[in-house]
């Protein structure tokens, strides 16, 4: 992804990061990652509020260098933190996160995006722990490494790797509350939903289909939904839909097959889609992926 590029691959579709920070590192061009996101970034020395739209993804940050006040307001509320190495924080998947600060030294961070379907996925299938948040201390860490390997190009399965490696930290770690959606009955029905997406990529599917495996109403299920994950249910589908499109072309693919067993109604379809949530269209993905 390039200056001017809409941040897609982090979940904030259209934040523009320039005013705010300056990128040093992306996974993605870098080493061509695609199931997981790391940046470094050097920072502005003050900030007014940064706004950052809530997304789907998990999104994780540590302070690298720098000395400062850290205001972050995410679903815990305002939390107030003096700015030092090692210091990390996260963005709540679904909700909107707002951060204010002021530097007297000069302040670099590195952020890692976790895709929600990797998470959800991990989590069916790890033993949750008992501890929460704080008190992470391989979180920064882990963090950093992930971006020395990136920027030694390292190769796009150890980004893979990594990405499952980080999400069963997760889990382990904050336990066996959901790290993507309020905790209660409706998680489970909204992960029925979601399975159903998975294991029907190819096929057409309706907001009632979708609602039928949660077992609600379409009108309720779309508020569940929308609550839990911070996208419609039709957003969610088509984020997937391109993941696996992107992971197919990988795999030498050509678009017009990708297209039609990936739920898109042509190949233009998939262009305009992949185009939107990756910022290059299928044919120029396909291309890179193959230099």
């Amino acid at each position: 992804m390039h200056r001017g590029e809409r941040f897609d691959q982090g979940g904030y579709t259209g934040f523009d990061m320039e005013p705010h920070v300056t990128r040093r590192l992306s996974s993605w061009d870098e080493a061509g990652w695609r199931s997981l996101f790391v940046q470094r970034f050097d920072h502005r020395p003050a900030t007014d509020v940064i706004n950052l739209p809530a997304s789907s993804d998990h999104h994780f940050w540590a302070i690298t260098r720098g000395a400062g006040t850290m205001q972050v307001r995410s679903a815990d509320g305002w939390q107030k933190s003096a700015i030092v190495p090692g210091l990390v924080g996260r963005a709540t998947p679904g909700v909107p996160t707002e951060v204010r600060y002021t530097t007297s030294a000069a302040m670099s961070s590195v952020h890692v995006h976790v895709p929600a379907d990797i998470v959800d996925r991990v989590s069916a299938q790890t033993k949750p722990g008992r501890r929460d948040g704080p008190g992470d201390t391989l979180l920064a860490p882990l963090l950093n490494s992930l971006a020395a390997a990136a920027g030694q190009r390292a190769d796009p399965m150890y980004g893979d790797i990594a990405a499952e490696f980080l999400a069963a930290h997760l889990v382990t770690h904050y336990g066996g509350r959901r790290l993507d959606a309020p905790a209660g009955r409706e998680d489970g029905r909204v992960r029925d939903a979601v399975a159903l997406m998975r294991e029907r990529l190819g096929d057409p599917l309706t907001l009632a289909d979708l609602a039928t495996a949660a077992n609600l109403s379409p009108y309720h299920f779309l508020r569940v939904f929308k609550r839990a994950t911070g996208e419609t249910p039709g957003r969610h589908l088509t984020r997937l839909r391109v993941r696996e499109a992107a992971r197919l072309l990988d795999a030498g693919r050509t678009v017009t097959a990708v297209a039609a067993r990936c739920g898109f109604s042509s190949p233009s379809h998939l262009s305009t889609a992949f185009l939107r949530e990756f910022g290059v269209r299928p044919s120029q993905y396909r291309l890179r992926s193959q230099g």
